[in-house]
C-alpha cells in the first residue's frame, strides 16, 4: 500500500509541475532584430513593450539605404501578437498603414508571422536580442 501511496504522489507531483510549466508563456518585452529577407534590408530593429495583453511597438529598417519608421498598438492572445501599424517615415511607394500578425516560439527567441496592408502580404520574421 506505502509503495502505491508513493507512485500516486509521484504522478500527482509530476502532473502539476507540467501543468505549472505549460502555462508559462514567454515574454515578448524588449529588443527583436529583423531576420533579413534579401540584402535589400538593413538594420531592422523592433522594440515591444507588453502591458497587461496590449502590445506596443516601434520599428525601423532601412531597405535600399531608406528609412523607415513605423508604430503601432495591438493585443496578445497566447503565443500570437496582432498589432496596425503606421508609417511615421515612410519608403516611397509603399504604404503607410498596416497589420502585423505575429506568432512567438515557444522558446521565446522568435516570432514569425505576416504583414498585410491594401497592397498585399508578405513574411516578416523576428529574432529577440
Amino acid at each position: 500500500m506505502k509503495a502505491f501511496l508513493k507512485v500516486v504522489i509521484a504522478l500527482m507531483l509530476l502532473v502539476v509541475g507540467y501543468s505549472v510549466k505549460a502555462n508559462v508563456t514567454p515574454n515578448v518585452n524588449g529588443l527583436w532584430h529583423d531576420v533579413k529577407a534579401n540584402d535589400n534590408f538593413a538594420k531592422g530593429t523592433l522594440i515591444i513593450a507588453q502591458d497587461g495583453q496590449r502590445i506596443i511597438v516601434t520599428h525601423y529598417l532601412e531597405f535600399k539605404g531608406v528609412p523607415m519608421v513605423e508604430y503601432g498598438h495591438g493585443s496578445r492572445e497566447g503565443n500570437t501578437i496582432t498589432y496596425d501599424v503606421i508609417v511615421t517615415q515612410p519608403i516611397p511607394g509603399w504604404v503607410t498603414k498596416g497589420r502585423h500578425v505575429l506568432v512567438l516560439s515557444d522558446d521565446g527567441k522568435r516570432l514569425v508571422g505576416q504583414y498585410h496592408s491594401t497592397e498585399g502580404s508578405g513574411p516578416l520574421a523576428f529574432i529577440k536580442q
